[in-house]
């Protein structure tokens, strides 16, 4: 399902190819309308539409959602960032796994353009982010477009899946993607010299099937993203899945692990079971979150 100025363009259940005659121009049902409310019907979403009336009668419920990119029902979010040109961003990658971990969405981290760096360097930023991550869990990919390294893998990884590919510009978003479809259906653009960032080739969320079960959306590329929206700083505790086997072993219930006595996430960092990088960013999103 696809939405391009009020019109929802809705793929055939059975179909195999995301061609014309598979795809309805549907408007959407007065009576599921919230007004103002862009989570009316979105892109993932399950619906019942009436072929010849051409409008949607029903909208399933959803498994989950992202607020950025607006995207419904997704097993994966491939989270791709360059390891170099432009340099792999710490923050942006973390705030983007705080969001996925609010939703309850897989994540997968895809590394690319390591044609650019040597082999040793390359081990070398694996051990760093095993080393910072250690308790996420989240499979990484390292890949070359440029070289073919890395690609079949993750196609092999992502069969059968929903997946939403997101991340900076000039990460190589699209070039990943035209290399899973096959052809040259994105536009793609090298990165800036001056300014070191990539050029904004998508702009809005695109669907495509990469085989008959298989699926994947493009989503507009960002210099930067915010943090989630929460509602107490006890929450935020709850999107670090790094904090959650530590936390319980806190003196105090309501610790949020600042300037509390007897904090087991305070101590367990100093025992080197949390990374220092991740408490300082735990603190760093306390910050923007609760005093913004």
């Amino acid at each position: 399902m696809r939405k391009i100025k009020g019109f929802y363009y809705v793929l055939e259940e059975h179909a195999k190819h995301l061609e014309e005659e598979s795809l309805y121009e549907c408007k959407l049902r007065g009576s599921l309308k919230v007004k103002n409310n862009k989570l009316n019907c979105i892109i993932g979403d399950i619906v019942e539409f009436d072929e010849n009336e051409k409008v949607i009668t029903a909208i399933y419920d959803r498994k989950n959602f992202l607020h950025r990119p607006l995207l419904s029902n997704i097993d994966y979010i491939g989270i791709l960032f360059a390891i170099k040109s432009p340099n792999f961003d710490f923050t942006n990658f973390q705030k983007m796994l705080l969001r996925a971990n609010e939703q309850d969405i897989s994540v997968i981290l895809i590394i690319s353009k390591i044609d650019l760096v040597s082999q040793e360097e390359l081990s070398d930023f694996l051990k760093k982010l095993n080393n910072i991550f250690k308790d996420n869990h989240f499979p990484i990919f390292p890949i070359s477009i440029k070289e073919n390294i890395g690609l079949k893998d993750f196609e092999n990884y992502i069969h059968g899946k929903s997946i939403t590919i997101s991340g900076p510009s000039g990460s190589g978003k699209s070039s990943l993607i035209n290399n899973l479809l096959g052809e040259e259906i994105l536009e793609t653009n090298e990165v800036s010299n001056k300014t070191s960032r990539g050029r904004h080739t998508t702009t809005e969320s695109r669907f495509f099937k990469i085989d008959e079960s298989t699926f994947i959306i493009d989503t507009p590329g960002f210099s930067t993203i915010e943090f989630p929206k929460l509602k107490n700083k006890k929450d935020l505790e709850k999107i670090f899945p790094d904090f959650l086997k530590f936390s319980h072993d806190c003196k105090f219930r309501d610790c949020i692990h600042v300037n509390e006595p007897n904090c087991a996430i305070k101590e367990n960092v100093e025992n080197g079971n949390i990374s220092k990088v991740r408490y300082d960013f735990y603190l760093y999103s306390l910050i923007n979150i609760f005093n913004n």
